[in-house]
């Protein structure tokens, strides 16, 4: 082959060498394009599938802190279960208990005192700071002050005196976390209960009353509350779950060598001077146990006015404070050997205010050696929050029938978009 020829083939060759790399580079710039393509519609549709879930349940960082605050009036486990929620969503949760006055002012005034609501709120294993709030309604300036990034609320629409959304300010900054609101029980609805306090009530729920219901306990004669409202509570019931009590629960048991201690107790509508006896019972030993009397026990020692809340409702509340290691349920009123020798009990302790038949319940232990006496701080009792209802009836009647067509009002047409955390 000449050197021309030898010449020519070099270069057709070369030719078709970088007409190969050209396309081999197209092709590869079109695959990283396509890929790219790819790559941002699964983004796309992660975003959306994201979106649409709970923050807590794909791993979204929690804040450092969270302000969530609230009257806290009659606290009960709707309550502690929006600050359980609360703590899923961040590291420190601070809680603003609204003063008194400001109550007053918004939605009238509170059955519990400041320091009584003040004390529950402490008592909760969820909360981390607890700071008095000035105002009804949180501002930014507050939760700024109290170094918060984001406030925390149910999602239930909560308005200003002029018909505005109480949070809208924080929704507009993105400083706002929102978790679903406890159904089946209120503060307005254990209001209700209260001035609906007869035995029917408790065991008869799905019989509907009368608009006049007699009071026995408080000498009134009668109570004027709308009927759509007692519908309402007789059938509002708080369906818990077995995942409920576990998130509730410690999920804890006694070490070896441990000192247990023992009480009981009704345990009916939590106050202060619960949380006292029970901080005192905590004191002597290493593991407490709470003992909770079923309703027919209840109904027995105190009449057909009792309990008020219910076992699960009681057992929930005690759950909740961070004193109470483990609880059990329907427990014997008069503690026998086999509650003791069951649980290695060490200690039974009884609060100095506890309500007892003409039969001794804790003649076992104090034969054994094993009982001892809480001298209580605060003389608190359930018996003395029914009668602040029943002092200020008329007041209460108004408030309750009020705010109870507003929580049928909110059941019936709530769109249940929010998922619990």
């Amino acid at each position: 082959m000449d050197q021309n020829n030898l010449h020519t083939l070099f270069f057709i060759d070369h030719i078709l060498k970088n007409e190969q790399a050209q396309k081999i580079q197209q092709l590869a710039k079109e695959q990283s394009a396509q890929n790219a393509h790819i790559r941002e519609v699964a983004k796309e549709q992660a975003d959306i599938f994201l979106s649409q879930l709970p923050s807590s349940n794909y791993g979204e960082e929690k804040v450092k802190r969270l302000y969530f605050d609230g009257c806290f009036d009659l606290m009960h486990s709707g309550h502690f279960n929006a600050l359980r929620q609360a703590k899923e969503l961040c590291e420190t949760l601070v809680v603003g208990v609204i003063k008194s006055d400001a109550i007053a002012k918004a939605k009238g005034p509170p059955i519990m005192t400041d320091d009584e609501r003040l004390s529950l709120a402490k008592a909760c294993k969820w909360v981390d700071e607890v700071v008095v709030q000035e105002t009804y309604d949180p501002t930014i300036e507050q939760i700024d002050r109290h170094q918060c990034s984001h406030v925390a609320h149910g999602d239930d629409l909560v308005q200003t005196a002029d018909g505005k959304d109480a949070y809208q300010p924080f929704k507009d900054a993105k400083r706002m976390k929102i978790f679903k609101r406890t159904e089946g029980i209120s503060t307005t609805d254990i209001v209700g209960r209260m001035l609906l306090m007869t035995k029917e009530v408790m065991w008869e729920e799905k019989k509907v009353f009368q608009k006049q219901t007699i009071v026995e306990a408080s000498n009134i004669n009668s109570l004027e509350i709308d009927q759509a409202s007692i519908e309402q509570t007789l059938n509002n019931k708080i369906l818990n779950t077995t995942r409920r009590i576990m998130q509730f629960s410690n999920n804890i048991k006694p070490k070896s060598g441990d000192k247990i201690v023992y009480i009981d107790g009704s345990f009916d509508i939590l106050h202060q001077g619960h949380v006292d006896v029970l901080r005192k019972a905590k004191e002597m030993g290493d593991f407490l146990y709470v003992g909770v009397y079923d309703n027919e026990t209840i109904n027995q020692i105190k009449g057909k006015n009792y309990p008020i809340l219910n076992l699960q409702e009681r057992v929930l509340n005690l759950l909740a404070i961070k004193y109470v290691d483990e609880v059990i349920m329907g427990v014997p009123y008069k503690v026998n050997e086999q509650l003791i020798k069951n649980f290695k009990i060490d200690l039974v302790v009884e609060g100095s205010c506890s309500q007892k038949t003409s039969e001794d319940p804790y003649e076992l232990p104090i034969k054994l050696g094993i009982y001892k006496q809480i001298k209580a701080i605060n003389q608190q009792t359930t018996d003395e929050l029914i009668e602040r209802i029943v002092s200020n009836r008329l007041r209460f009647l108004e408030k309750y029938n009020s705010r109870k067509k507003k929580e049928i009002n909110f059941f019936e047409n709530h769109d249940y978009k929010v998922e619990e955390i």
